[in-house]
């Protein structure tokens, strides 16, 4: 790996929202996307990241900006001058509900993907990725690549929204090829057909998947592996809840950093818990000095203290789910 070369990549997409939140107050053209959002989980831990998407020639230049001065390559967000930038509306209802409006035309979003010959190859040597990529046939593409290039790279990956329509047989395709899955509950029950906890961990890891993250919000999170063992990790305050939106995103971010570096999943978990925390205090992407990456060791030293272990899944189960 070269000296400049990523050390953790998300391929997934960027996303220029505008933001109305339930008082009325609205945030125009914010950077988002569930790889803007992954990289604020990535960025307390790392500082050499690199970003899979695609940009129209409308996007503002102060974004890609930011985001090198973040320390994210952004040699792989290729510049599509035909297609617009995608964008949308995220609306929050008074019960915390997040509606996500899409601006663009679906089908010319999905086309726009950057093409595997277009990332850049030294992308491919990183210690670990996130991936929110679709469809299944292009995540398996995907996985193999990575698989074939650096077989040691653990990849993490959430649901593919574009696919939920599909039988969860056809999933497994791409979840059997992963270090990590993290649905949350909703997700889980469209995929198995149940949200009941001990029948979501007994489905996924009976059908072969190394390691579920079940995300619970504030209730934090529940990870097993396919060796049977169990860990709960608190969700880490916020300093001041602002924004939930990509929470999930900035959680898997995290993790990726955790398995990437050969942590153990309690020790990857809590990492992404802290994660998660820096997600929630504004609106947008927020900067890491010093004194935030300091805060951010803090932070998973509380999570750490709080990793609950058990061989049985309910016994761990908050109380609130129980």
């Amino acid at each position: 790996m070269s000296v400049d070369a990523p050390e953790f990549v998300t391929f997934s997409n960027l996303i220029i929202d505008d933001i109305v939140l339930t008082d009325g107050r609205s945030f125009m053209n914010t950077l988002g996307g569930s790889g803007t959002h992954t990289l604020i989980g990535m960025r307390p831990w790392s500082d050499r990241l690199g970003y899979v998407g695609y940009r129209g020639a409308d996007l503002d230049p102060q974004h890609l900006a930011y985001l090198a001065r973040l320390g994210v390559d952004v040699r792989g967000v290729v510049l599509r001058a035909d297609v617009p930038t995608a964008r949308a509306w995220q609306l929050f209802e008074p019960d915390d509900r997040r509606i996500e409006i899409f601006r663009n035309d679906i089908a010319l979003f999905n086309a726009a993907r950057p093409q595997l010959d277009e990332v850049p190859a030294d992308y491919f040597l990183a210690r670990g990725f996130h991936m929110a990529w679709g469809p299944l046939e292009d995540a398996v593409e995907l996985l193999d690549r990575i698989a074939q290039v650096n077989p040691t790279a653990q990849v993490v990956s959430e649901v593919s929204l574009s696919d939920m329509h599909r039988p969860f047989a056809e999933h497994l395709m791409v979840l059997r090829r992963l270090a990590m899955f993290s649905p949350d509950r909703i997700e889980s029950k469209q995929l198995l057909g149940t949200d009941a906890i001990p029948a979501i961990f007994e489905q996924f890891l009976g059908a072969g998947i190394a390691m579920i993250a079940l995300r619970l919000g504030a209730l934090g999170s529940l990870v097993g592996t396919a060796a049977g063992e169990f860990y709960r990790v608190p969700a880490v305050p916020p300093a001041h809840l602002v924004d939930v939106t990509g929470a999930g995103n900035a959680y898997c971010g995290g993790f990726a950093v955790g398995l990437g570096r050969g942590e153990a999943p309690a020790h990857a978990a809590a990492r992404a818990a802290a994660s998660a925390s820096f997600a929630l205090e504004q609106i947008g992407v927020p900067t890491f000095d010093e004194s935030r990456l300091a805060d951010a060791r803090r932070r998973l030293d509380w999570a750490l203290e709080r990793v609950s272990v058990a061989r049985d899944v309910t016994r761990l189960m908050p109380a609130e789910l129980a």
